[in-house]
Formats: structure tokens, C-alpha cells, sequence
């Protein structure tokens, strides 16, 4: 699936004139390929020092990038870095931080951060997996011993390079990514071993996560391998896979996360809005995968037609555990499949629609002190237009969104206090600020 890449200087220019409405569409166009005719720059493949790139040069990928040796890698407000599509997954363009390095790309609502494919003439339009993602490696506990990250051809990794994840510092720092879009990424060098749009591999919660998009990735858009990172602030937007994984011990929180499928696609085998996992057998290597997940939104697509390829709305298995509130999901043949055969697992106070099955195996346990499945409601009274060309998924007026009620009690992240905010909403918006507006993209 083609998408060419449309020029946008005249919007560009309107941008930085007049600041975006928040309550208008969020479909940013200003920071586009050529829209500014940048100079070109390709990063070294190797970072060994503290590097900045400026927003006055677009910066290229041209196969992998390691941010290593304590490095620090500063990316500027409103700057654009495109990874260079190469001839196999292998050897895809990514950016890979390794342990102990830092990446710093803060942008604003105005002027996002944008990672993209690159074209040119071996590339004239974009799809997803034209280039391999962002990858963090941090010092956090997995339940692994010194696992190395999936999706990289461990042969071709310089002398010197470390891609090893994992240790025992939870509070490790990674680095800052705000205000940051990741665009048509993924890639796969052989089943079970790929690159996401933000892989995360044993990242603490020193690092920050928030008002990140990942959109139109070959892969998940988001994948945590243990690690104890909070995020904030996630749009997940047609990924072809999941939209939310979760593996080996990761024990964080995700707080306002919204993903949404799109018809016109097509998915892999088995597409979830969340999958989690222990890890790959199901084994009860420690710690256990438990994410901490509040006022998340979770959409598939409109009909049941159109869903029938799609899987669960959320997928916990393979003994993990987890607790999953004020959230929503709708839009895929099956709710919530538990099939985890760990009992600490809670899902309370959340609203969820299925066009076959709500949810399954039937009966649910119950987790004392923290609620029970008594407290969901199936969902009637939804959102604003969650599938209009151009989506807002904020509540309706009535909607069981902010009638029903919430609950923030026994959240227990590794790194959890004042991480998660009390708010009167369930899913990821508020019927007034749509925290997506300026930055973020949907018309691809």
C-alpha cells in the first residue's frame, strides 16, 4: 500500500502563524518530506559522543545507528530525521540507543519531532517498514539474563556495540521523547524477532514517554521487553500487528493511550490492541509482566465485516498478570481474552464492546480489595466519531465514558507515586481537550 508524499509548504508557513485550535483536528501536516527543501546529513553509524541535530538539516538513517559508549543524542524541536529503505529487513535504518546512552527529542505541540522513511529514487512513495524504528536499551530488571533485543541481525553489529537490555536499576534513564511522531517503521528479520515503531528494552522510569505517535508500522506500534517505563500520551495508529505489547517483566504504567485501526489495510495473523505476556513460553521467570494500564482507548474497526480479520481487544496470556482500568475498548470480534492462567489480574471499571465475544474464558476472577469485572459496563453511548475521515475520540455528550464512574485504587507500578492521575473519565480523553491537536497525524 502506496502513499505519496503530498508538498505542504504553504501549510507549513500558515503553521507558524497562527497557533492550532486544541478542539480542532489534530492532523498535522507542518515538519513533511520536502515541504522546506532541508540540507541532507547522514548521522554517523556509530555515536559515540554527544551529538546535536538541528532542526535546519534533514538528518538521515542509512542502515542501523548506535547511540553508544554513554553517548548523548539531542534532537531539536521541530527537526526531522528519515531512515533510508535498504534491500532486506536485516538491514534496515534504525535508531538503537544502547545501555547507559541517552536519546533527548523534545518537541512541542507546534513543532513535533518527526521519524520517518526517506524518499528518493529507490523510494518514490511510503508504506510501512520502509525503515526499522526507534529502539531504547536501559539498565531495568527483565526476567531474562542479559537477553539482546529482537528485530536486530546480531552478525552485522559493530565491534564495541552492545545491544544487550536489562540490570537492576528501575529508576535508569534512557532519555526524554515528547511531542514525537514515528512514521511507517517496523520490520521483521524472521518471525518473532522484529523492530517496532518505539521498541523499549529494559528501560527505567527515569526516562520519559509522553505525547508519542506511532503510526502505519509493520510491526506493534509500541513494544515494552521488561523494564519498569511509564509512558503518557500514546497514539497508536494503524500498526500491523499489535498496537500495545507487553514481555519479560515489564512492570510500568500507561496512562491516556489511544489506538485505532484502519479498514483500507490489512493486518498480520494475529492483530490485538494489547498482547502481554510473561514471555514467550509462559514461564515464571521474575518478574512477572504486570503493565499497570489506566484510561486507555482501544478501537479496532467499525464493522463487524471489516473485523473479522482482527483478533482481541486485549490478549493477556502466557502467565502473565495485569490490571487494566477506566478504559476502553471496542471494534474487535473479542473484548478481553484472559487466558493467562496467572490469578493476579484485574480489569475493573472499564467499557467494552465486542462484535462476537466480550469476553472470554467466561467469569472472571476477582482480585481482592481492587474491584472486580462486576464494576465494567458493555458499551453503548460512545465516543464523538471515532471513524470520521478525520476521528475524534472524545466522549459524547451522555456518553457512560464520564457517567460511569472511575476507580484509581491498588495501581502498584515500580515507579507509581504520582504517576497515575485521578480523573473522572473513563478512556483516554475528556469531552473537552483533545490532547492530540497540533502534533499528531491521522490523513496519511
Amino acid at each position: 500500500m502506496k502513499r505519496l508524499i503530498l508538498s505542504v509548504a504553504v501549510i507549513a508557513l500558515a503553521a507558524s502563524a497562527c497557533k492550532k485550535n486544541a478542539d480542532k483536528n489534530f492532523n498535522a501536516r507542518g515538519t513533511q518530506a520536502g515541504a522546506l527543501a532541508l540540507p541532507e546529513k547522514t548521522i554517523p553509524s556509530i555515536v559515540s559522543s554527544d551529538l546535536v541535530l538541528s532542526n535546519d538539516t534533514l538528518w538521515l538513517l542509512d542502515g542501523k545507528v548506535y547511540v553508544n559508549n554513554g553517548a548523548t543524542l539531542v534532537i531539536q524541536e521541530g527537526a526531522r530525521v528519515e531512515g533510508i529503505k535498504k534491500a532486506t529487513n536485516a538491514e534496515s535504518s534504525a535508531l538503537i540507543v544502547t545501555r547507559g546512552s541517552q536519546l533527548f527529542a523534545v518537541g512541542n505541540p507546534d513543532q513535533p519531532i518527526v521519524f520517518s522513511a526517506h524518499v528518493d529514487a529507490n523510494n518514490p512513495s511510503l508504506e510501512p517498514g520502509d525503515w526499522g524504528g526507534i529502539v531504547l536499551l536501559g539498565k531495568a530488571t527483565v526476567n531474562k539474563t542479559e537477553p539482546t533485543i529482537e528485530g536486530i541481525d546480531l552478525p552485522t553489529i559493530p565491534a564495541g556495540v552492545d545491544v544487550h537490555y536489562g540490570g537492576s536499576d528501575d529508576a535508569d534513564n534512557s532519555g526524554n521523547l515528547q511531542y514525537v511522531r514515528i512514521e511507517y517503521a517496523g520490520a521483521a528479520i524472521a518471525t518473532d524477532n522484529e523492530l517496532n515503531g518505539l521498541t523499549c528494552g529494559g528501560v527505567g522510569c527515569g526516562t520519559v514517554l509522553d505525547f508519542i505517535e506511532s503510526a502505519y508500522g509493520a510491526d506493534d506500534a509500541f513494544e515494552f521487553f521488561g523494564g519498569t517505563v511509564n509512558a503518557k500520551h500514546l497514539y497508536a495508529l494503524a500498526p500491523n500487528d499489535d498496537a500495545f505489547d507487553f514481555d519479560n517483566g515489564y512492570r510500568g504504567s500507561v496512562q491516556f493511550a489511544v489506538s485505532q485501526l484502519r479498514a483500507e489495510l490489512s493486518y498480520s495473523a494475529n492483530p490485538n490492541g494489547i498482547e502481554c505476556d510473561n514471555d514467550a513460553t509462559g514461564s515464571n521467570d521474575q518478574p512477572i509482566t504486570k503493565p499497570q494500564i489506566s484510561n486507555m482507548t482501544v478501537i479496532g474497526l467499525e464493522t463487524a465485516t471489516q473485523a473479522i480479520p482482527l483478533w482481541n481487544a486485549a490478549y493477556f496470556r502466557r502467565n502473565s498478570k495485569f490490571n487494566v482500568k477506566n478504559s476502553i475498548f471496542m471494534g474487535f470480534p473479542t473484548g478481553l481474552n484472559h487466558e493467562s492462567v496467572n490469578t493476579d489480574k484485574n480489569f475493573s471499571h472499564n467499557l467494552i464492546t465486542a462484535f462476537t465475544t466480550v469476553v472470554t474464558p467466561a467469569g472472571f476472577p476477582i482480585v481482592t480489595g481492587c474491584g472486580n469485572a462486576a464494576t465494567d459496563l458493555i458499551f453503548t453511548s460512545g465516543l464523538n466519531a471515532p471513524f470520521a475521515s478525520t476521528p475524534d475520540y472524545r466522549p459524547a455528550a451522555g456518553s457512560q465514558a464520564v457517567t460511569a464512574g472511575t476507580d484509581f485504587s491498588c495501581f502498584s507500578g515500580i515507579c507509581e507515586a504520582g504517576f497515575i492521575q485521578s480523573v473522572s473519565y473513563r478512556g483516554a480523553f475528556d469531552a473537552t481537550n483533545n490532547w492530540l491537536a497540533g502534533w499528531a497525524k491521522y490523513d496519511y
